[in-house]
């Protein structure tokens, strides 16, 4: 299948990994020197007060421009009207300027995976680094006044590769899970369920208890016992085992953060 082939080749280019060591050391050393201004812009960044992923929100957008200048370019060269050359140099502009969003949304998420979902995210953020920089500099020949046919091609060029990119991020979504839901198909008691004698519970303490098939947190403060998914929605980690900071819960793993008795979400990369 495509989809093992890629993979196979993925694995053998070792270079990936000090690469991806490197970015990694960069982008969370960046937030992480921002102190809690930098949590704050993390957890925007990764789309938590979207309830979604913002990644894939954005880059939908430098897809759809780059796909209309495709097809402005190709009229262009049927019947050499400028207002089909304006259009498309337009929409190049407008494609750049999401990518850099899409860019900085991306490589946050990516800042947090480990393994075979971390080298296909390498891959599939380089190959999108060098989509925009071939457009970047398609945009400016074509600024500049320069030849109208190489900045076509270099656009044609960027196309292909951010289809094999988009191809990448596909895989990281449908084949490895990258940016799922981890509740999304645990089974919810449609009735109340005995989990834990209330007495086995020690004040201020997070403890794991099992309804059926699912892990529960429990947490009781004065006469209150609070419920909610002791697995973490961004990566299955168990909160469990995490801080407790507050009326917060942080993931041991991503440090993402859930009201203790709501389970929403408060803190990224969890959306």
């Amino acid at each position: 299948m495509l989809s093992h082939a890629i993979n196979r080749f993925i694995d053998r280019q070792r270079w990936l990994e000090p690469v991806a060591d490197f970015l990694q050391k960069v982008i969370g050393g960046f937030y992480k020197l921002l102190g809690a201004p930098g949590h704050g812009l993390k957890t925007f960044v990764h789309g938590t007060w979207l309830g979604h992923p913002l990644h894939p929100v954005i880059t939908d957008i430098p897809l759809g421009a780059w796909t209309l200048a495709v097809l402005f370019d190709l009229i262009y060269l049927f019947n050499r009207s400028q207002g089909w050359s304006s259009a498309a140099d337009v929409t190049i502009l407008v494609g750049i300027v999401a990518a850099l969003g899409a860019a900085v949304t991306g490589y946050t998420d990516w800042n947090e995976t480990v393994d075979r979902e971390r080298r296909v995210g390498i891959a599939h953020g380089l190959i999108n680094t060098v989509v925009l920089v071939v457009y970047l500099v398609s945009w400016l020949i074509r600024l500049t006044g320069g030849s109208r046919g190489l900045a076509i091609v270099l656009a044609f060029i960027g196309y292909a590769l951010v289809i094999c990119a988009a191809y990448l991020g596909g895989e990281m979504v449908f084949s490895i899970g990258t940016g799922v839901n981890h509740h999304a198909w645990q089974p919810v008691p449609e009735k109340f369920t005995k989990v834990l004698l209330e007495g086995r519970m020690t004040e201020g303490m997070l403890v794991k208890a099992m309804a059926g098939d699912t892990p529960i947190l429990l947490f009781k403060k004065g006469d209150t016992v609070c419920a909610i998914s002791e697995t973490c929605s961004h990566a299955g980690g168990p909160l469990s085992e995490g801080e407790l900071l507050g009326n917060l819960v942080q993931c041991p793993w991503h440090a993402s953060r859930f009201d203790i008795c709501s389970g929403q979400v408060r803190g990224g990369p969890a959306t």
